[in-house]
């Protein structure tokens, strides 16, 4: 609850204020944190995702749905970690055929 009331505040002080104080805000240590960004891919029997990391250290691991018609299955990779600024590509496999792909990404 604290830290939605204080991104509230800022929030309003900033459109009060204008571009000042966004610049002052900027020079005055505050800056916005992010996780990793991924994108994920799937073709016949594989999945994969491509992984570029935010300002934070984050985990990241593939989900893939494996199957055919009404018999298919939730998968999900291992979690992999992802520095700062850094890249990675996961990728898995299925036997018969991938239905879709999506990517988990979470605070180290």
């Amino acid at each position: 609850m604290r830290r939605t009331s204080i991104i509230v505040a800022a929030t309003a002080a900033l459109v009060v204020a204008g571009p000042a104080a966004v610049a002052t805000a900027a020079t005055d240590g505050a800056t916005v944190k992010s996780l990793a960004s991924c994108t994920a891919h799937y073709a016949n029997t594989a999945a994969w995702m491509d992984c570029t990391g935010g300002s934070e250290k984050s985990q990241v691991r593939l989900g893939y749905n494996c199957g055919v018609g009404p018999v298919n299955a939730d998968h999900h990779t291992n979690w992999y970690p992802l520095d700062p600024w850094g890249s990675r590509t996961v990728s898995a496999s299925c036997n018969v055929r991938v239905n879709g792909a999506w990517p988990n990404v979470r605070k180290y």
